[in-house]
């Protein structure tokens, strides 16, 4: 082989190890892909146990997640422990999405954490099932979140302005037998009836254990991917209220 020709082809084949050898330090094979990692927010008394296989569901899909042991016996401080554990998220996995899953109360306490704390500019995905968002006759006089009754400042303040701020984005989803609808004004997919699982009684039991509906699991995910499983709904500021909210069987009605 010529010399010249020689020389050329140890330049090229030198040329392409040094660009390989830049590219392996750029992008380190073992970088982890980019994921929603979730955190579940029980409802009223319920604390944690009753939502551990949701948990272990989503998880065994490629979205890690996790129960919060949360009671609902106050909002705000609920929503201090929510805070904490998004910024965990954030600390421990920069690079991953994070999704709020809220169960009746649940739901509300992380969306004061959105609106209230300036949550929105760290969570990607807040879905609440079976939450009251304007209130609920079954708060009223309870030792647990007393704040979600119909009305009361608090409610009243969590519902002033745009109720789905920033770029978070909303989901609400409800099963068939329910006493509110859960919906928000701005933009909201809603997800709206569940099919009714009929083997339970319809005695307030559905709503208690919808966390182990793997439908509502389906719906969960698909929000996870983006995708609205419902209907994606325009509302207006100010045109919802708790009367507009309840539905047939809520105390009241």
């Amino acid at each position: 082989m010529p010399l010249r020709k020689l020389r050329t082809l140890i330049a090229l084949t030198c040329g392409a190890l040094a660009t390989a050898g830049i590219a392996a330090v750029a992008a380190p094979a073992d970088a982890a892909p980019s994921t929603t990692r979730a955190l579940i927010i029980p409802g009223q008394y319920f604390g944690e146990v009753p939502y551990v296989p949701m948990a272990d569901n989503l998880t065994s899909r490629g979205y890690p997640s996790k129960a919060l042991n949360l009671f609902g016996f106050d909002v705000k401080e609920d929503a201090a422990v929510i805070s904490a554990e998004v910024d965990r998220i954030k600390r421990e996995h920069p690079n991953d999405r994070v999704a709020l899953v809220g169960h009746s109360i649940g739901g509300v306490s992380a969306r004061y954490y959105l609106k209230e704390m300036g949550g929105t500019e760290k969570v990607d995905t807040y879905l609440a099932f079976g939450s009251p968002q304007y209130g609920s006759p079954g708060a009223c006089g309870q030792q647990a979140g007393p704040e979600v009754c119909p009305g009361t400042p608090f409610m009243k303040q969590l519902n002033a302005g745009d109720d789905t701020p920033g770029d978070t984005e909303y989901y609400g989803v409800r099963s068939a037998r329910e006493w509110v609808d859960g919906h928000l004004d701005g933009g909201q997919c809603r997800v709206t009836p569940i099919p009714a699982n009929e083997s339970l009684p319809a005695l307030g039991l559905e709503h208690t254990f919808e966390s182990f509906d793997p439908k509502i699991w389906d719906v969960t995910v698909a929000a996870f991917q983006g995708r609205c499983a419902g209907e994606f709904v325009t509302e207006p500021d100010g045109v919802l209220t708790y009367e507009k909210s309840a539905l047939p069987g809520a105390p009241g009605r």
